[in-house]
């Protein structure tokens, strides 16, 4: 009877242990989790600023202290505007990713003419509002001085060994060499305009196909994609010139 009862009583022991190790492994495993998400979210918010153009601002001088009790002269100043353009930028990209990946997935399931009308309108409703920022910031860059310490560094850079040093694409960067050796940083704005207009075309080719119940047409798609790879590259490769000198 002794040895039932001890029985009994071990096999409680061990499966309170059991549930104590489960629960602790829970709480390991979420707060890993968190710590992951937090993570990817802090790299995100990093990796975009690094493409999307950023420290080009300080090619420019910084905007005149305000009088009193008034508003500054500009009231966004270019730093704000090209990370409002990127930021814009990418949430296009993702849901344009959202779209090819709808497509890719048509061979299978057929094609989700509602799925990809959604992401579609969404990516060319971002992109918008993205070539409206970058409208803004051309336009406000180009009535801005210049700091002639930064276009000094630009002017004076050896690119062509940067290149070679980080393996970048030669017709993408030569592109941004004509531009920063020059030092011709308004340029640089001008082509993210140009860029987002030239997508915005393709993406309303896309849209009336798509609003028509029509499957895309493949070459289409194919341009679509490679305009944002290249522009993303373009920016990226201008953000790394900047990060460089600084």
């Amino acid at each position: 009877m002794k040895n039932k009862e001890g029985e009994k009583s071990m096999k409680r022991i061990i499966l309170s242990m059991i549930i104590k190790e489960t629960t602790m492994k829970r709480k390991y495993l979420s707060i890993i989790t968190l710590l992951m998400v937090w993570l990817v979210f802090i790299f995100t918010v990093n990796l975009n600023a690094a493409m999307a153009g950023n420290e080009t601002d300080k090619a420019y001088s910084p905007p005149p202290p305000a009088p009193n009790g008034t508003s500054s002269i500009r009231s966004i100043t270019l730093g704000q505007l090209i990370s409002d353009g990127g930021s814009h930028f990418f949430k296009s990209a993702g849901h344009i990713d959202q779209f090819f990946s709808l497509v890719e997935s048509s061979e299978i399931t057929g094609p989700d003419y509602r799925g990809s009308q959604k992401n579609l309108n969404a990516a060319i409703y971002y992109l918008e509002q993205s070539r409206a920022a970058y409208l803004q910031l051309k336009n406000q860059a180009a009535v801005t001085p210049y700091n002639q310490e930064v276009i000094s560094r630009l002017l004076n850079f050896d690119y062509d060994s940067f290149q070679q040093e980080n393996g970048f694409f030669q017709g993408i960067f030569e592109k941004v060499k004509g531009y920063l050796g020059a030092g011709n940083v308004t340029g640089i704005y001008n082509e993210f305009y140009s860029y987002t207009g030239y997508i915005l075309d393709l993406l309303y080719l896309l849209k009336k196909d798509i609003d028509a119940g029509i499957f895309p047409d493949i070459s289409t798609v194919w341009s679509v994609n490679k305009k944002y790879s290249e522009f993303k590259i373009f920016g990226q490769y201008v953000a790394q010139v900047f990060y460089r000198i600084k």
